[in-house]
């Protein structure tokens, strides 16, 4: 397991072609809708600067400014606060098409990053565990727990890792279209690769919905 820089890509996701007995058994990446709610909290900050903006502005007249006055500070204000969400959406639209999660029959490659462009390589038999959490949008994420590795970098791995684990390091599938493919997808890889018989399964994926993945027991 461990991360890597890379300068080729031969086959999108993965930094070299597979080796003759492995195959790609799903691929997928985040939706820029759910990276920009649930990574860069665009919603919310565009609430916070409405009423901040909002409430300085009624402060403003209740005290007796001029109207003009009034208007043209919150010109100002609603044009700096509009520059931010703009790129904060760019960086969350940027990170969205440079994030690619790919499932082979032997690993799990997780390509991220717009300046600095990264491969992380985790072999199956090295996760433990996986939770999956559904949102109302539709979209969800697969938070994983490998086994303890120190290749695994927090900063480097953002923002495909979950915010409230800092070792081990857990790998988080984010903002996934279609949470419930994918992890039918990663329960059999494993199932197979680790030879669970029916009725059992080596690495259990649970799935709740709402609010983050849980720690996996």
């Amino acid at each position: 397991m461990g991360m890597t820089e890379y300068e080729d890509e031969p086959v999108e996701g993965l930094p070299e072609y597979l080796p003759e007995g492995e195959t790609m058994v799903w691929q997928g990446r985040p939706t820029v809708s759910a990276m920009a709610r649930r990574v860069f909290f665009i919603p919310h900050l565009a609430l916070y600067f409405g009423l901040l903006i909002a409430g300085h502005t009624i402060y403003r007249l209740m005290e007796g400014v001029s109207a003009a006055q009034v208007m043209g500070t919150f010109a100002w204000q609603a044009g700096l606060a509009t520059v931010v969400l703009v790129l904060l959406m760019w960086l969350a639209k940027s990170y969205a098409r440079s994030v690619i999660y790919t499932l082979t029959s032997e690993r799990l490659v997780i390509r991220s990053g717009v300046a600095l462009p990264m491969m992380v390589n985790i072999p199956i038999e090295q996760i433990t565990a996986a939770d999956m959490c559904t949102y109302r949008d539709g979209t969800g994420d697969i938070l994983l727990k490998p086994v303890a590795d120190r290749k695994l970098h927090w900063v480097l791995l953002w923002p495909n890792v979950s915010a409230w684990y800092s070792r081990p390091i857990r790998p988080l599938l984010r903002g996934l279209s279609d949470p419930q493919h994918a992890a039918d997808a990663f329960t059999a890889v494993v199932s197979k690769h680790c030879g669970v018989t029916s009725g059992a399964q080596a690495v259990p994926v649970r799935v709740h919905a709402g609010g983050d993945p849980v720690p996996a027991g």
